[in-house]
């Protein structure tokens, strides 16, 4: 909010005028102030000396280019203060036509309301007799076209997109030209200023379709000097201009501006005022945006695929924002030769496009495969979707959806897949499995949040990998990605000692939408207290009970060094009360348990701030999330459009889990304890508008773009001071920083609320909390910690008093240590290489032994040195067995002695060992084409011998597999029978059945709750791991024994992911989500013996209206399973555009139809997406097939006009 409510930047905007003309700097600050905290109360108004002002600077800054008063700087900062302003009026009620959101008028009990440092706002000013609709809607047209001109004028470019989404709904293609023709050209304006392709695309092919069907009823060729004249020539105008933006059609850009310069000198005709001022406008930014654009920003010699594939996907990008193109211009990100790079943008600077743009012109140049590493599954899974639309305009494939451990056998990243987004668990794994296949053909490896390199529990993996990466001999491309990097220097040097920090690092202070700063917290209305003197009882000491009335205070900054304005619920409806049993009056040790908590007080804010958009409250724990969940439902009635949501989640979790009663209001909860199907479709359903409130732990905050106008942060956050430990986990200032970014979503939001909760009254100091400096930031390695200098000596007292400390080493910071010392001698060996790789290259590399003061860098060292002597002590096939579960060494070797006592008990059945040929061919196969046991049987063998119980006895096993009657910490164990419950899971029972199986007599929600959390860590995390490490030592050995058979390599997949086919377990891993889904037609293709090879066809001629008929397959499961049957292909798009034709094979309905039958593509009437249709005056004549389904729907959302023609079954699109 500094950049347009700073007296100083508003002194340079406004300039030198007239005393009483215009308010000064200080004025104008104080009045855009007040309309941003009426804004939070729910009471938008905007007076007229405000927004007279804004047109004032609007107009001038037009107007005086290149004059010496006005110059480049003065001129951006007076658009983006116009810019501001006009969009806040846009929430003025007088500008609104749907009176019945507006909520200013509500009972004072409904919101904050405010308190003597608030001052008067102008609601005599902005009130006023009902306004014409007509007028209103032509006033909020040219109030949104304004502020998207300023944004854009001003380099604020995703904020002229957040303004198009107020008035979208204006654009009107249902009615004549003649009904809105007063309007139509300054709605071509908006609807270009969006940049939002497909919208744009339609409009305009509505509007060019209408008048053209008025030229041919005229007899003209075009409308030039009538009444519809100018605006015509900026229909046009626009069109030329998404052509260049879309396809460097440098022609289309200079057709543009002739038409747009008719418009202005007159030539178009001179009826149309509102035409001329958009197109004076768009006349000077065409300039502009063509520089922005990725085909001029591009490095020559760049295959114009690459830009398609941005322009021509979802979401569009058709020019880039000031830090991208700074990016471009000089830090060459997308040369081969660029080895190192560290981009360090805020969040909603555009960081994951950069990161996109970096993969697809990798892509683009045949530079090898792309590894794409993300600490966070939901940043990955959002990475995965908006890269599937690019790659298919690059005609390249994404790789499979893989768990965090391999399937011995599978490989951990598919050769034949260009991208691979993975977890730094699945790469690692995969790397212990076989380091050079892993990296065979990468050329590329994107790390994003790289500062989660400092988390003491995940952080010394991702530090480890990027070593790994360094020390190989023949290193891949490293590109890394984070907001909250305080040291670039320091890790520039770490990346590419070689380099100088500017040539290793890429920054930018740049972001889009605006921050508003606030703190929540309780507000005690002593004045209410009363108290009451309770009965006289034996040892009493406690003799008087308190009860203070509570509400919520709301104190707002809108600038750092501005006034701090406070509003508070009212006093005469309290939320809640505290009750203290008092010694005497004031003590408040006494608090009892009936007493209102904060988080509910919390939760009253959250409900209030959901009137202005979507709400983010980041909780401290998984618990506080269902808490604060539930307590904002509870302000908020129900929510029509999250019905389908809450539908999903009875269906997935129960109907009396209480996430679902949440979800009919609105509002949802996501933690790593949820299953992965749930916590995407709630993700999803936020970013569908489908949510009004969403509380989650800070893993969800960590670079994921959500679209939420609020975030509230309900956490202890560092500080940097040392103090007691509260029992809770502090969000470090790299986490903080993250959330805060989630405020305001560039391209969806232009403002951003962000409000830190206080457990006490408010002090001006808590506000520096929400901006960390850079030395809060520094990125610093896992092992210089204090947990991890601890665990260190730990180890080295291990190592002075045992022979084998190296395996005792067990769940912390040595043990991971020494598993990943363990794990590059192993890899670096058997990398094939005529140069000599030293043994502790990949040790060397980390970035704590350029951290670490000398004295704690040996001292690692030492332990390195001593898991080298136990490497070298140890047989080779044996270290090597040792090295691939990736758990402590000391578990690896236990595992493997189990492998080994197992497989001898498999070797006792006479099937292993009989020859599976007769003669001299039974010793020469043999076990070279051993069965494989089926699923169950190998469950039944390993429940048989207790190997589940064994495995949860690990160090690793933490927490996993436990139950209790009651919620509270000291309530007694339940008992579950673990095999019993792995049989019904992988069986495909429900959560609810199974619950009902396990927990029987508990409290229906505790016992959903439990099953839920122990699927997720144990099942689908711990036993899932440990028990296909388990299997791959076993079929190891039955390997080498040559045996006739084998255990099933994904029986660690089948439970990971709850099925028992392996059709299904193939529809998983390739990003279908549902495991209903995946169970159901894994189940039926089995039974029709159609194995997972030939999933794809069958499904294929199911189509769309058979997966709706088999399967009852949701939109959401449709929309997976169109991804998974298209046909890899080069880009149906890319065809069209180069050879201006493209033929593709339709399912024909009817008899074999004429030569180029003209035909329309149609979606067919029902649920979306709907089948894809060929219709011609007789009718639907040919469907296009569901494996091309989503390529076609490329095309059509692209924008591009086409003519289509069917002869037969050959559908032809021509340009």
């Amino acid at each position: 909010m500094d950049r347009t409510v700073n007296p100083e930047i508003l002194a340079i905007a406004l300039g030198v005028h007239e005393v009483g003309l215009l308010p000064t700097p200080d004025e104008l600050a104080a009045l855009i102030a007040e309309v941003e905290v009426g804004a939070i109360q729910s009471e938008a108004g905007v007076p007229d000396q405000l927004l007279s002002t804004a047109w004032y600077l609007h107009g001038i800054a037009a107007v005086l280019e290149g004059t010496e008063q006005y110059d480049l700087v003065r001129r951006r900062h007076a658009f983006a203060v116009s810019a501001h302003i006009l969009e806040l009026a846009l929430d003025d009620r007088r500008n609104r036509l749907d009176p019945a959101n507006d909520t200013s008028d509500g009972n004072e009990d409904e919101g904050p309301g405010a308190d003597d440092d608030r001052a008067e706002t102008a609601d005599a000013e902005t009130a006023g007799p009902p306004q014409d609709p007509g007028e209103v809607r032509a006033r909020r047209l040219s109030l949104a076209f304004g502020a998207q001109v300023g944004y854009r004028r001003c380099e604020q470019d995703p904020n002229a997109a957040a303004v198009f989404r107020q008035v979208d709904p204006l654009l009107v293609t249902e009615e004549s030209l003649a009904s809105h023709l007063d309007t139509l050209a300054v709605e071509a304006g908006v609807a270009f200023l969006s940049l939002q392709r497909r919208r744009l695309a339609r409009v305009l092919r509505v509007w060019r379709r209408q008048l053209g069907d008025l030229q041919r009823l005229a007899g003209v060729t075009d409308l030039r000097g009538s009444m519809y004249g100018p605006a015509q020539a900026v229909i046009e105008a626009v069109y030329d201009l998404t052509l260049f933006l879309t396809r460097a059609d440098s022609a289309a850009l200079e057709t543009a501006r002739a038409h747009l310069r008719d418009v202005v000198t007159g030539g178009a005709g001179r009826a149309d005022r509102s035409a001329r001022w958009v197109a004076a406008h768009l006349l000077e930014l065409l300039d502009d945006m063509a520089e922005g654009s990725l085909q001029r920003l591009l490095p020559p010699g760049t295959p114009p695929a690459l830009a398609q594939a941005f322009a021509l996907s979802d979401p569009p990008v058709m020019t880039l924002w000031p830090p991208q193109r700074e990016l471009l211009r000089k830090s060459r990100p997308l040369d081969p030769a660029t080895s190192r790079l560290l981009i360090s943008v805020p969040t909603s600077a555009g960081k994951t496009l950069m990161a996109q743009l970096v993969i697809c012109a990798h892509l683009a140049a045949d530079a090898g495969r792309v590894l794409y590493v993300s600490p966070l599954r939901s940043l990955g899974r959002e990475m995965r979707q908006a890269l599937r639309s690019r790659l298919r305009v690059l005609g390249r494939k994404l790789g499979d959806d893989q768990p965090d451990f391999p399937a011995p056998g599978a490989q951990a990243t598919a050769s034949d897949a260009d991208v691979e987004v993975l977890t730094p668990e699945r790469l690692m794994h995969a790397l212990r499995q076989d380091a050079n296949a892993t990296l065979e053909g990468v050329g590329l490896i994107v790390v994003d949040e790289a500062h989660h390199m400092q988390q003491t529990e995940r952080g010394f993996l991702l530090e480890g990998l990027l070593a790994f990466c360094q020390a190989h001999p023949s290193p891949p491309r490293l590109v890394l990605l984070s907001a909250a990097v305080g040291n670039h220097a320091e890790l520039a040097a770490w990346l590419d000692p070689d380099q100088p920090a500017e040539n290793v690092v890429f920054t930018s202070q740049w972001r889009g939408p605006r921050r508003l700063h606030g703190l929540l917290s309780p507000m005690k209305f002593t004045d209410r207290l009363t108290r009451t003197a309770l009965p006289p009882r034996a040892n009493r000491t406690r003799h008087t009970e308190a009860v203070l009335p509570m509400g919520l205070r709301i104190s707002v900054r809108p600038t750092s060094t501005g006034k701090t304005f406070h509003m508070a619920t009212s006093r005469d409806q309290p939320l809640g009360q505290r009750i203290y049993r008092e010694k005497f009056p004031g003590d408040t040790t006494g608090k009892q348990s009936a007493s209102v908590t904060n988080y509910a007080l919390f939760a009253f804010g959250a409900a209030h701030l959901t009137r202005a958009g979507s709400v983010l409250v980041v909780c401290a724990s998984r618990v506080a999330t269902r808490n604060t969940a539930q307590a904002i439902a509870a302000h908020l009635p129900e929510f029509p459009p999250a019905a389908p949501l809450a539908g999903f989640l009875a269906d997935t979790l129960g109907a009396d889990h209480p996430i679902v009663d949440c979800a009919r209001h609105g509002v949802a909860y996501h933690h790593a304890q949820l299953p992965a199907e749930v916590l995407h479709a709630v993700e999803d359903a936020l970013r569908n508008d489908q949510l009004k409130a969403l509380c989650c732990t800070s893993t969800l905050t960590d670079g994921v773009n959500l679209p939420v106008r609020s975030v509230i942060i309900n956490s202890e956050v560092d500080d940097g001071l040392q103090r007691t430990w509260s029992g809770q986990p502090q969000m470090g200032p790299a986490q903080l920083l993250n959330a805060v970014g989630r405020a305001g979503r560039a391209g969806r939001e232009s403002e951003g609320w962000i409000l830190l909760t206080r457990h006490r009254d408010p002090y001006s100091a808590d506000f520096a909390l929400l901006e960390p400096g850079a030395e809060r930031l520094q990125v610093l390695s896992a092992l210089g910690t204090d947990d991890a200098l601890a665990d260190l000596a730990a180890a080295e007292q291990l190592i002075a008093d045992t022979t084998d400390a190296i395996f005792k080493l067990a769940e912390n910071h040595a043990a991971t240590f020494a598993s990943y010392v363990w794990f590059t001698l192993d890899a670096l060996s058997r990398i094939p290489t005529l140069t000599p790789i030293e043994q502790m290259a990949a040790v060397d590399r980390l970035l704590a032994m350029r951290q670490l003061p000398p004295d704690l860098k040996d001292r690692w060292l030492q332990l390195a040195a001593k898991v080298a002597e136990q490497y070298e002590a140890t047989e080779p096939t044996t270290r090597r067995r040792w090295t691939t579960p990736g758990t402590s060494i000391g578990t690896a070797r236990i595992l493997d002695s189990i492998a080994e006592a197992l497989t001898h008990a498999l070797l006792q059945d006479p099937a292993a060992t009989a020859p599976a040929y007769d003669g001299i061919w039974g010793q020469v196969l043999a076990g070279v084409f051993p069965d494989e046991w089926p699923l169950q049987r190998t469950l039944d063998f390993f429940a048989q011998y207790g190997v589940y119980g064994v495995l949860l006895t690990f160090p690793e096993a933490k927490e996993a597999w436990t139950f209790t009657e009651k919620r509270t910490s000291t309530s007694a164990r339940r008992y579950v029978d673990v095999a019993a419950a792995i049989t019904g899971w992988t069986g495909g029972a429900t959560i609810p059945d199974l619950a009902d199986a396990w927990l029987s007599g508990l409290p229906r929600e505790w016992a959903l709750e439990q099953t839920v959390k122990n699927i997720s860590v144990t099942f689908e995390h711990y036993l899932a791991w440990t028990l296909g490490a388990l299997t791959n030592l076993i079929n190891t050995r039955l390997e080498q024994a040559r045996a006739e058979i084998r255990l099933p390599a994904t029986v660690g997949w089948h439970l990971r992911h709850g099925v028992d086919t392996a059709q299904a377990l193939a529809l998983l891993n390739a990003g279908v989500t549902s495991r209903r889904l995946a169970q159901q037609i894994g189940r039926s293709a089995s039974d029709r013996s159609i194995g997972a090879d030939e999933l794809r066809a069958w499904l294929t001629s199911l189509h769309l209206d058979g997966w709706r008929r088999e399967f009852a397959a949701t939109s959401y499961e449709i929309n997976d399973l169109l991804e998974y049957v298209r046909t890899r292909r080069p880009s149906m798009v890319g065809t069209l555009l180069d050879a201006r034709q493209l033929s593709l094979d339709a399912t024909a309905t009817g008899p074999t139809v004429a030569e180029d039958l003209p035909v329309q593509l149609r979606f067919a009437v029902g649920p979306q997406p709907s089948t894809l249709t060929a219709d011609a005056d007789q009718g639907t004549v040919a469907v296009i097939p569901a494996d091309a389904y989503l390529d076609v729907l490329t095309i059509i959302d692209s924008g591009i006009d086409f003519e289509a023609t069917l002869t037969g079954d050959r559908l032809t699109l021509r340009l």
